[in-house]
C-alpha cells in the first residue's frame, strides 16, 4: 500500500496542476483508510464544487482539530460566500433620471432535479476513482458502500442518467465492489453473522449494474 504521506503529496500536486478530479479521489481514498486525518478533510474540502460538501469536509476536520487555524479560516469564509448567496444582494447602480427601476425578480425557485444531482455524481465520480486506486479490501469495501448509497439518492432524482453512468464510467468500479464482497462472503462460515448484510451489499451493486 502507498503509504500515506506519499499519497497526500500526490493529491497536493494533483491541486497544484490543476488536477482537482484527481486530487479528490487519492483524498477519498486516504479519508476512508484514515478518517482522523484533518488535513486530508481540509484539502478533500477545496476539491468540492457543492458548498453543503464542502462544508461537511470542513466540519469533520474541526471536529478533528477544533484549533487549526486554517480550517476555521475556511469555515469562515465558506459561511460568508454562503450568507452573500443567501441573500442574493447584488451591488445596484446608483439611481438617475436615465436608470430605470430595476425588474421586481422571481421568487426563489426550487433547485431542479438536475442540479440535485450533480453534486452526487461528482462525489460518486471521486469514489469510483478512488475505488479503483484502492488495494486495502476493508478500504475497498467502504468505498463501495459509500459510492452504492450514493447511486440510489441519486436515483430519485435521474434514474435514467444514474444507471448509465452505473454501466458506464461507473461500471469497474462497481464490479471491483461486488467481487471483493463476493470473494468475502465465500471465504466466512455459512453460519457468519455478516453473511446477511454482505449479501444485501452484493445485490444493491448488482442491481445497479442491471
Amino acid at each position: 500500500m502507498i503509504p500515506e504521506s506519499e499519497l497526500m503529496a500526490q493529491a497536493r500536486r494533483a491541486l497544484r496542476e490543476g488536477r482537482t478530479d484527481d486530487a479528490q479521489g487519492v483524498l477519498v481514498n486516504i479519508v476512508i483508510s484514515e478518517p482522523t486525518n484533518d488535513e486530508a478533510w481540509l484539502l478533500l474540502a477545496e476539491t468540492m464544487r457543492d458548498p453543503q460538501r464542502k462544508l461537511e469536509c470542513l466540519e469533520r476536520a474541526r471536529r478533528i482539530d477544533p484549533h487549526n487555524l486554517a480550517t476555521q479560516q475556511a469555515i469562515q469564509s465558506l459561511q460568508d460566500e454562503l450568507a452573500r448567496a443567501a441573500f442574493n444582494e447584488p451591488t445596484l447602480p446608483a439611481a438617475s433620471n436615465d436608470v430605470p427601476p430595476p425588474e421586481p425578480t422571481a421568487p426563489n425557485q426550487a433547485p431542479t432535479p438536475q442540479a440535485l444531482i450533480e453534486p452526487l455524481l461528482e462525489y460518486a465520480e471521486a469514489l469510483a476513482q478512488a475505488i479503483i486506486l484502492s488495494v486495502d479490501p476493508t478500504a475497498t469495501r467502504n468505498l463501495g458502500q459509500e459510492l452504492v448509497q450514493q447511486l440510489e439518492r441519486a436515483l430519485a432524482y435521474d434514474e435514467i442518467r444514474v444507471r448509465r453512468w452505473a454501466r458506464s464510467a461507473g461500471r469497474a468500479a462497481l464490479v471491483k465492489h461486488e467481487k471483493g464482497l463476493t470473494t468475502l462472503i465465500t471465504n466466512l462460515p455459512h453460519n457468519d453473522p455478516q453473511l446477511a448484510q454482505l449479501r444485501a451489499q452484493r445485490q444493491q451493486a448488482l442491481d445497479l449494474l442491471k
